[in-house]
Order: structure tokens, then sequence, then C-alpha cells
């Protein structure tokens, strides 16, 4: 297995913090957010973008589509939803949203995940909250959760199926939420002290949660990234850690929407990885429910490639083996051959 760059998407004047992939009839649409306060709509066939929403007076911290015409940017404290059918040309101002949420207490949204109209978002106050883009706005606040994370919260993923919500934050847990009590069910810490290297553990941050990803087809198993470079994943009550999957903050991960037995991820150690997915969810260690279960060696590490700069952010084609990153105000499709 290899990885090959393929294409490089070009219009943003800063770094891109947030991609999201289009699914459905948005299957060709790839969605953007910059530093450089725009959101941009991408037709990945053209390399083109077909819609830019200028004039935001914060950068975009958060991107995702949801519902079947919509898609969502968040910029500091405020969810903008935008219809695509009501965009008639391709630059317009914050203000075509169709509606706007304004976040309680002015916690500045980090990160979006959507499954069909509802949206889920976490802010740097550590919580975590739901709203439903069908809502007036004016009649209806985003639903905040009882509980949260000791410290910022900066990724957030729906369960594709299940009514289950996780969240990662910098107080170094992950968190599950019920969608109908609004509440947290569960919770696993990543543990400093579970460095199979000392000194490998003395050289790098915390192991705040920076990434999320709940795995395809498989019930409820979770898979998460950390700033110390570790893979997490809780799979049948059990989770499991690796230590040294990457050599320094894995920023994003993401299973290929076209290849669920992949595992991608992305690192500030400017290298995107794949891994075999299954030696992640089943790692061949016995399990011990309720504690986390140190696995020595790394899963089984498919192909890496070097980057020129330090990503944010990856995403994956829902229909073709692609993933795409961010290389400072580019953004890079990579082929998976």
């Amino acid at each position: 297995m290899s990885i090959e760059r393929s294409t490089v998407l070009r219009g943003h004047q800063a770094g891109v913090t947030s991609l999201a992939a289009g699914w459905g009839h948005h299957g060709s649409m790839l969605l953007s957010g910059s530093d450089d306060q725009t959101c941009r709509l991408w037709d990945t066939r053209s390399g083109k973008t077909v819609r830019c929403i200028r004039g935001f007076s914060d950068e975009i911290t958060a991107v995702t589509f949801a519902g079947e015409h919509n898609f969502v940017a968040a910029s500091g404290s405020n969810i903008y939803v935008y219809d695509q059918r009501t965009l008639e040309v391709v630059s317009q101002g914050p203000e075509a949203a169709v509606c706007r949420f304004a976040n309680i207490d002015d916690g500045e949204v980090q990160a979006l995940s959507a499954r069909g109209d509802f949206v889920a978002f976490v802010d740097d106050n550590g919580r975590l909250g739901v709203c439903d883009i069908t809502d007036d706005p004016l009649a209806s606040a985003p639903v905040h959760f009882t509980g949260g994370h000791d410290a910022l919260a900066g990724c957030v993923c729906m369960h594709p199926e299940l009514p289950v919500i996780s969240s990662g934050g910098f107080d170094c847990q992950v968190l599950l939420w019920d969608m109908a009590s609004e509440t947290t069910t569960g919770s696993f810490v990543a543990d400093s002290s579970d460095s199979c290297d000392d000194t490998r553990r003395q050289m790098f941050n915390p192991p705040f949660a920076y990434a999320l990803d709940f795995a395809p087809e498989h019930g409820l198993q979770l898979v998460s990234g950390h700033a110390d470079g570790r893979l997490m994943c809780l799979s049948d009550e059990t989770v499991f850690s690796w230590s040294s999957c990457h050599g320094y903050s894995i920023s994003a991960v993401r299973f290929v929407s076209a290849r669920p037995e992949i595992l991608a991820t992305a690192s500030l150690d400017c290298t995107l990885a794949l891994w075999d997915a299954e030696s992640i969810l089943y790692p061949d260690v016995e399990k011990s429910s309720g504690a986390t279960v140190v696995v020595g060696d790394k899963p089984n590490l498919l192909a890496q490639v070097e980057l020129s700069a330090k990503p944010d952010t990856l995403v994956s084609s829902e229909t073709i083996p692609v993933i795409y990153t961010d290389q400072g105000s580019d953004i890079i499709a990579y082929t998976i051959l």
C-alpha cells in the first residue's frame, strides 16, 4: 500500500483550520475554514471554489455538512448555517446564513460534528452542546449538556448510528455523552504514566485529546489521537493505548470512508500515516474491562508519507480512497494506492 499526492486546492490566504467532506449528493464537495476568516466550498472534481463566505469577524474554527443541503461554519462563539440552494453567487458575506446560533456565555466554538439535522459542538469552556438546524434560532438556543471537561474541549464526534457523542479535551479526558439524557455516560483518561518509555514521556506535551473518530459498522468503538503522539481505542469496554504511534501530537484521526479497514492519522511531526484498523480495534492482547491496557507494539502501519508543513485537519472522500489534509493555506489530496 502507498500514498500518492494527487491534487492541490488553492484559494485560502492563511492557514486552513478545518475540513469536511461531503456525502450523498454532497459527495464531490469539500468544505474548508481558515484563519483568513473565510469558509470555502470546493468541487473536488474541478479543484475550484464554488462558494466562498467572507467577512467573518474571527477565524473559522470548524466546518461541517449537515442535513440535505446545508453546511455549517463556526467563528468565535457563533455557529452559522448556510443553504447551498440560496447561495446564488460565488462570494457572499456571513449575513447569507439562513440561521445563526449564538453560544451561551460567549464560549468560542472549537469543533463541530453533524448527523442529519443535528450539529454537536464543543467550546473553550469545556462544554458540549447540540443545535437542531431546523429550529428557529430566535426561538431556541443550543442545548448544552450537563457536565463537561475541566479544560478546553477541542474535538467532538457524533456516532453515525447510535445516539452517542464523544468529546476530547485538554483535561486529557475522552467523554461519552447520551443524546437522550444530555449527560455523560462514560469516560477514559489518557494518563501520562501509561507510556512504555519514561524518557519519551518527558519530552512531550501532556496527552491532551486532540482528535476522535467512531469506527464505522463496529458498534461503540472509538479511536482518539493525543498530544503526546499516542493512539487510544475504546473497544468492547476495554481501552487500549499505544504510546509511540507518532513522534509528536496527533492532530487528526479518521477512518477512511471508502476503505473503512484503514485508519488515517495526521501529526504535527509532519507525517500522514495509514494504519490497519483491525489491529487497533482488536489488538492481540488480553482485555481488561474498566482498565487501560498499554500495548507495547505499534498497530500495523500500512503506509506513511512526509508532509511539508504541520497539518491541523484530515478528512476522507466518501466514495473514493482519497484523503485531504491542510498544508498551510493549501489543501492537498492524497490517493491511497
